[in-house]
This record gives C-alpha cells, structure tokens and sequence, in this order.
C-alpha cells in the first residue's frame, strides 16, 4: 500500500467514535481507539459523582457535617478547599492516565498507522476532562440546594440523565415534523453530550464552550448558596424556599418528557395524529405531576 492508502485508511485518527455529516447526512468513520464501553471507564464516572456527593450530600447528619459548622473558617473558605482538593484530584489522575495510555499506544503501533486530527484530539482530551470535572461538581451544587440527603442523590441522577431525555424527546418530535428523518438534530447532539467523557462526535468547540461555561457556574451557585446554607436546613427538600415553585414547574416538565419518552419508544406513533396523542401525553403527565407536588409540598396552605 502507499502512504497515501495508508493515510486515509489504516490510520488511527480519533480517540473515540467520529461520525462526518455531509449534506446526504451519509457516516462513515476512520480507525479509533476506545475504552468507553469498559467497566473500569463506567467505574470512573461512577466514582466522579460520588467523590463529589462525599464532599456535602453525604455529609449531612454525620459528625463530619457538624465538625465542619463549627471550625474557624468560613463556609466560603471549607468550599474552596473541598473543591481545589477534587479538582486536583480529578485532574492529576486524568492526565497520568492519559499519558500512559497514550504512551503504552504509541509503543505498540507503529508512528505511520497514527495521525491524529488535531481539533478533534483537542476537543477530546480537554472536554474528557472537563466532563470529569462536571460529574464532580454536579452534585456539590445539588447538595447546597437539595437539604435531603435522598432526595440529593436522586435529583443528581436524574440531572445526570436529563440531557439525554431532552435529546430523546426532541429526536422524537422531529420525526414526527420530518417524517421519521431526524434533519439537523444530529448536528446539536454534542451539546447534550457535556457530561458524558469522549462523547463529542463533531470537532467542534461550541460543545467545549458550554462545559467550560457550567463548570464557572457550578462554581458561582455553589460560592453563593454555601454562604446561605446552614444545618437547620438538613432534611428539607429545597434548601431555599423560593425553588419550590419554579422547581416543581421544571420536574414535572421532565416529567412529562420521561412518559411521552416511554411511550413512544414502546408505542412507536406515527403521523399527525400520533403527534397530538404525544403531546397529549407529554401534556397530562407533566400536569399531573405538578399536581401531586403542590399538594405534597405546600399541602393544606394551597
């Protein structure tokens, strides 16, 4: 073979799965490397979200929770070493991986079978990490907001999976407005893909731009509701009392989201009359929802 053939078809180029969108939307893919599907890669995330529920979640009514109350520092200040300490953490581990990975790859294949794009190699190396700083973070904002230890383990998962079922919902109503063609949806996929390592499939830094935009304001909610918080309000659902009303607005649009979701995937409908019974759907679950929290919540007072 030429070096040319040899280039454009034997050569690692990705770290991960690359799909090229061209106007016929046709995919093809060049050779990648990846460990995505791995259990030690999945134990990795798993262990990012709960490094971050340790640092306040599950915290809270423990001895550590009141220690912390009581030492001479300010709540400001225990955040700041709580999360320098995770984000050192993170980081030091991710890079060392890395560069053994990268060096233990390099020293079994040979240099020409390795040319990698370099916009992609970027977006991939430097979202995988801020990914990792995401999944870390998460669940010290929720942890701040959410009074409940519970209840802040389980809105975390559910944050975790709520830009999937986003994504889902509006590929499903795409099909129904393109005829079962998703149109230019796959061109957006990667900004639903902030939390998920290696997952950007376009080389494109918009998606790098968000994450980087989040992970500053993780970090400003939880500067500003540390300062707010105290041990009176372990054991409330919402810390804050003004989330009440615009959190059960957003849970039951989610929920609604997650039924029309099931539905459909189960149902498979189709045509108008199939997109009026999923808004339907969409519509009755999500108002149920808020039903049944405004009378769990604020009981007799409504």
């Amino acid at each position: 073979m030429t070096k040319q053939e040899i280039k454009d078809d034997l050569t690692v180029r990705y770290l991960a799965y690359e799909t090229k969108l061209t106007d016929k939307i046709d995919q093809y893919t060049y050779f990648f490397f990846s460990f995505t599907v791995s259990v030690p890669f999945t134990l990795t995330l798993v262990l990012s979200v709960v490094f971050g529920m340790c640092a306040i979640i599950l915290e809270r009514y423990t001895r550590g929770n009141h220690f912390t109350a009581v030492l001479p520092y300010s709540k400001k200040a225990v955040l700041g070493v709580k999360v320098l300490l995770g984000i050192a953490v993170i980081t030091v581990s991710y890079f060392v991986s890395l560069g053994l990975g990268f060096w233990y790859f390099s020293s079994q294949v040979p240099a020409e079978f390795i040319d990698f794009d370099a916009q992609k190699l970027v977006m991939d190396v430097i979202g995988t990490w801020f990914a990792y700083l995401l999944l870390f973070l998460l669940p010290i904002v929720v942890g701040y907001l959410i009074g409940s230890p519970l209840g802040g383990i389980m809105i975390t998962a559910g944050l975790l999976l709520l830009l999937n079922m986003i994504l889902s919902f509006v590929g499903h109503l795409s099909a129904f407005l393109n005829k079962g063609e998703t149109g230019e949806l796959a061109y957006w996929c990667d900004y639903f893909r902030i939390f998920e390592p290696l997952g950007f499939i376009r080389p494109a830094y918009g998606p790098l731009l968000l994450q980087g935009g989040l992970l500053l304001t993780f970090v400003l909610v939880a500067w500003f509701a540390a300062e707010r918080e105290s041990l009176e309000t372990n054991g409330r659902l919402f810390v804050f009392q003004r989330m009440r009303a615009w959190g059960i607005g957003i849970f039951g649009v989610f929920t609604g989201m997650f039924v029309a979701n099931m539905i459909q995937d189960f149902v498979k409908l189709t045509g108008i009359a199939g997109l009026v019974l999923f808004l339907i759907v969409f519509c009755l679950s999500g108002i149920s929802f808020i039903m049944f929290a405004i009378r769990l919540v604020y009981g007799k007072r409504l």
